[in-house]
């Protein structure tokens, strides 16, 4: 699933990781997830981003999950790759006005034996995240 330039929207399997500052550990929680990045219907320029938990009748699910319901506003938000996360793909949301971090980890099918390694599939997702929350400029005009 990527994105088009007409509908802007994503749409991928990743799960949540919980970063505890004290150890300065990633610990990814072991439920499958959902990320929906779509263009807002109350803002254009900005997108909403949705992470839930997959549904999976084979696995009982805590209620105590919360999903994530954010909204990433172009040139306030920053995506980045955790390289030093050797246990998994992860990436971070950073909200550059708030300070707040959101990470993930990606569950996309076609892992690769290094779990720290970025798929193809992974940087095409990370990239077209990038390109969504960019802010516009006079190049993109001409395209």
């Amino acid at each position: 699933m990527a994105a088009s330039s007409n509908s802007k929207s994503l749409k991928f399997y990743a799960g949540k990781v919980q970063y505890e500052e004290e150890t300065n550990r990633c610990t990814p929680l072991p439920y499958k997830g959902v990320i929906s990045i779509k263009q807002s219907t109350e803002e254009p320029d900005f997108f909403d981003f949705t992470w839930s938990i997959k549904n999976d009748s084979t696995i009982q699910t805590p209620s105590n999950i919360e999903k994530d319901e954010l909204l990433l506003i172009p040139g306030d938000v920053s995506i980045k790759h955790i390289k030093s996360c050797n246990t998994g793909r992860v990436f971070a949301l950073t909200f550059l006005s708030s300070g707040a971090k959101y990470l993930y980890w990606l569950q996309d099918i076609g892992d690769i034996d290094q779990l720290n390694k970025l798929t193809e599939k992974d940087s095409k997702i990370i990239q077209d995240i990038k390109e969504l929350i960019k802010l516009k400029d006079e190049d993109d005009e001409n395209n």
